[in-house]
């Protein structure tokens, strides 16, 4: 298994063009998030940086139950790192949907727990575990 880049997003020396937005699961039907601007020429590369910076959550753990999803938008907003456009809410099932509110937006791309799983085994297999 290979990726199309020539250097991965976490050894770059660059600045950070996307934004992720971490969401948890906070109990009683709320979450919390977190934000920080990552690097990548598109939203998989930007949530590779973000799984593989040292000292990253999501590329330590296997699974991180209470792991909603994250958001991954082009462009650095200090609106979207103060309080961004997101709205979480369970369906029928029980199940967490993840909504924008801003609808004129850049892109912005919405990564299950499943889909983030997924990357990091890629990741880990590719290049071992760089994030301690």
């Amino acid at each position: 298994m290979t990726f199309s880049w020539r250097i991965p997003p976490w050894e770059r020396f660059e600045d950070c063009t996307y934004l992720a937005v971490m969401l948890t699961d906070a109990g009683a039907g709320e979450f919390r998030f977190t934000s920080e601007g990552v690097r990548g020429d598109d939203p998989i590369e930007a949530l590779a940086d973000l799984l593989m910076m040292p000292g990253s959550m999501l590329g330590l753990m296997p699974s991180y139950p209470a792991l909603i999803g994250v958001v991954v938008r082009r462009g650095i907003s200090s609106d979207w790192i103060a309080e961004p456009p997101v709205t979480v809410s369970r369906d029928g099932r029980g199940r967490w949907q993840i909504a924008i509110a801003e609808t004129d937006l850049p892109d912005v791309t919405v990564f299950t727990p499943t889909e983030i799983t997924g990357l990091v085994s890629r990741l880990q297999f590719q290049y071992g575990r760089t994030d301690i």
